[in-house]
């Protein structure tokens, strides 16, 4: 298999354009953030744990530490994070000692800071006074549990979060005080979420969420439907643009926040754009299309689930295709390969077999074939390397990026950048 980096020509954007944000090297931003959604029993969003990849600096760490995230974030290295707080949602951040020290959580709203508390720094004495305050304050105090220190720590009765990985909690769980919210890590099914809900756990994270909940005979809404008859339409190879610009003006909704997205301080045009064929011409197609996929799956999505769910679609076609764009593989086209990532958990949004959801997209055999699961595509190991980076497989990961030839780092960088993308669209998609 041939893998053969590409020289990265320079290239030149627009204002305009819906393009990858780059990571600019900071002093703070030592490494790229990614977000992990924290669901309830009832499936909403709780909050999102903000957590380090591997270190981008020149000369990295093996282990980049997870406790300057929260400084990260306040300087402003977290792509998402206004539309968090707008949401009301808990935003859980890690910190080092002397950030705790200097109480820097209080650069967050009470209401929306969730402090994380590693084992090292459980029994501090210099922090007991800094954390007790906070918590007063209306901050949210969580232990990271470690079975030798949490149980007798000195913050225990101030904490009122405790997070456990899901294998341990079983064994775990008699030894956690009453009165505490935990929250389950590393929840693999939705039967095992049950499972840890008669427990008595209301917290859960990882990966339970991507499986689909079918509803046998369920019909998808009028709504849903003209959304992905639009979507068809959009994805035509050579598009009649003024059929298009139509079909974008006789949907009221759709004209209306594109027009209102682009008549905003953002772009600073000098005369008012007020035709969607004028909105097409001045941005360009590529643009408006990168838009209209992004409203119309969040337009079909229903709940919050379904919104995380959108955000990983997005985030998955944006590596796909930004891996093929600069890499050789088998000439793979870099929008084919965004279009199978962000198509590639469409029956869990939809909450219909894959199968019925491939009837109404513009695919050619080999993604529907990848999409319904089959192994044998010459897609798989580009879905391999996005899930492993999904799911944290260390092991699949470097065994993937070593038969692709792939360089940790860049690829770290890539998978990063494509959730700010992700992250950006939408905050632009739900602005507008």
């Amino acid at each position: 298999m041939r893998a053969n980096l590409l020289e990265s020509g320079a290239h030149h954007h627009s204002n305009l354009e819906l393009t990858m944000p780059a990571a600019e090297p900071s002093p703070t931003n030592l490494h790229l953030l990614t977000r992990n959604p924290i669901f309830t029993a009832a499936k909403t969003v709780w909050g999102y744990e903000i957590q380090t990849t591997a270190s981008l600096t020149s000369d990295p760490q093996p282990d980049t530490p997870q406790t300057n995230v929260g400084a990260a974030v306040i300087s402003g290295d977290y792509i998402g994070l206004n539309t968090i707080l707008a949401r009301n949602k808990k935003i859980l951040l890690s910190y080092t000692r002397e950030q705790l020290r200097k109480q820097v959580p209080y650069a967050f709203p009470s209401q929306s800071s969730a402090i994380l508390i590693s084992a090292e720094q459980q029994n501090d004495p210099v922090l007991v006074p800094a954390l007790e305050q906070m918590a007063a304050d209306g901050h949210t105090i969580a232990l990271e549990w470690n079975s030798r220190v949490t149980p007798a720590s000195e913050i225990m009765d101030v904490a009122a979060v405790l997070c456990l990985s899901s294998p341990d909690l079983g064994a775990e769980l008699g030894a956690i005080p009453g009165g505490k919210t935990v929250i389950a890590r590393n929840v693999t099914t939705r039967e095992e979420l049950e499972s840890l809900q008669r427990l008595g756990v209301t917290l859960f994270q990882g990966r339970f969420f991507k499986t689909p909940e079918i509803i046998p005979g369920k019909k998808l809404s009028s709504h849903q439907n003209s959304r992905l008859q639009i979507l068809r339409v959009i994805e035509d190879e050579s598009p009649d643009l003024d059929r298009l610009a139509r079909t974008i003006q006789a949907d009221v909704s759709l004209s209306y926040r594109l027009l209102t997205y682009l008549n905003s301080p953002t772009f600073g045009f000098m005369r008012k754009i007020d035709s969607i064929r004028q909105a097409i011409t001045l941005l360009g197609w590529i643009n408006v299309r990168n838009w209209l996929r992004a409203v119309l799956l969040a337009d079909m999505a229903q709940g919050e689930v379904q919104t995380e769910l959108l955000h990983l679609s997005l985030w998955r076609g944006k590596f796909l295709e930004q891996t093929v764009a600069g890499h050789d593989y088998w000439d793979f086209k870099p929008d084919e390969m965004f279009l199978l990532g962000m198509f590639s958990l469409l029956d869990a949004i939809l909450g219909i077999p894959m199968a019925d959801a491939l009837a109404f997209l513009p695919l050619n055999d080999a993604q529907k074939k990848a999409l319904r699961g089959e192994n044998t595509t010459e897609y798989m190991p580009l879905i391999t390397l996005m899930l492993a980076f999904e799911d944290h497989d260390e092991e699949s990961l470097g065994r993937v990026l070593q038969d692709l030839n792939l360089e940790r780092k860049t690829m770290s960088r890539v998978h990063c950048e494509a959730g700010a993308w992700a992250a950006s669209i939408l905050e632009v998609g739900q602005g507008a």
